[in-house]
């Protein structure tokens, strides 16, 4: 299974080694998730890691070599309402990666698709899919 994870569950994952982030990460393996996520969150995962003392470092040997990056997808051939311009790239390189769950932190900009089907696409915060999954209670 594809699981297409954003900036904040990077960073989140990064920045708390007991987090659920972390723990979506370290389960990834075991449960045959495959996890990517687009160049473009790299990018900014890269721009804000280093703002928590541990999350370098966390970036580089624990979480990073467990995610694959992607081509970030900035237009699709259907029609899409997302106001936050900046997360547009995020869903739609889900869709275009055919992720069967897209994984965020971010509640304000993606509050209105949490818990929906995007074109395929599950959106979850990273505890609504962990208890999806059967990992946590």
């Amino acid at each position: 299974m594809i699981v297409f994870l954003d900036t904040s569950t990077i960073l989140a994952a990064c920045w708390s080694a007991k987090g659920l982030s972390r723990l979506l990460i370290k389960c990834a393996a075991t449960e045959n998730w495959t996890l990517v996520t687009a160049d473009y969150c790299v990018s900014e995962v890269e721009k804000n890691v280093h703002k928590h003392r541990a999350g370098a470092a966390d970036w580089r040997s624990v979480v990073h070599p467990r995610i694959k990056s992607v081509g970030s997808v900035y237009v699709i051939d259907r029609p899409i309402v997302f106001d936050a311009t900046k997360d547009r790239p995020v869903i739609l390189s889900a869709i275009g990666s055919n992720a069967e769950y897209l994984v965020t932190s971010d509640t304000t900009d993606f509050s209105h698709v949490l818990g929906t089907v995007v074109y395929g696409v599950n959106i979850r915060t990273p505890k609504a899919f962990l208890l999806e999954m059967g990992i946590v209670e």
